[in-house]
């Protein structure tokens, strides 16, 4: 076993060696073609993972605004001073009227 890390990488790249000498020139000439059959993307590929890309960003930004729109308040709240306090009762007549009734005194 080797002690130093640049002894163990000069030990691999050895073996390599002897593994690419063990080989016959036809095997090796097919492993070069299948190498570089399997990394050169066809344009259709390459287009696909661009348009799914697209997609996903579409998405994400639509679920980003309806987040966005669900988490803002729909109006602002109403914060009555004392000036304000007749046009708060000019608002809601419904709530002086229930307050006036005979149903609050059975509820």
């Amino acid at each position: 076993m080797p002690t130093h890390p640049d002894d163990f990488d000069r030990q691999l790249r050895q073996l390599q060696r002897q593994a690419d000498a063990a080989l016959s020139p036809v095997t090796l000439a097919r492993l070069r073609d299948a190498r570089q059959h399997a990394t050169s993307a066809s344009p259709w590929r390459r287009r696909g993972w661009w348009l799914a890309t697209a997609c996903s960003a579409l998405l994400a930004v639509t679920v980003l605004l309806q987040f966005d729109h669900a988490s803002a308040p729909t109006s602002a709240p109403v914060v009555a001073s004392d000036n304000e306090d007749i046009l708060l009762f000019d608002e809601s007549p419904e709530l002086f009227l229930w307050l006036g009734s005979d149903a609050l005194a059975m509820e």
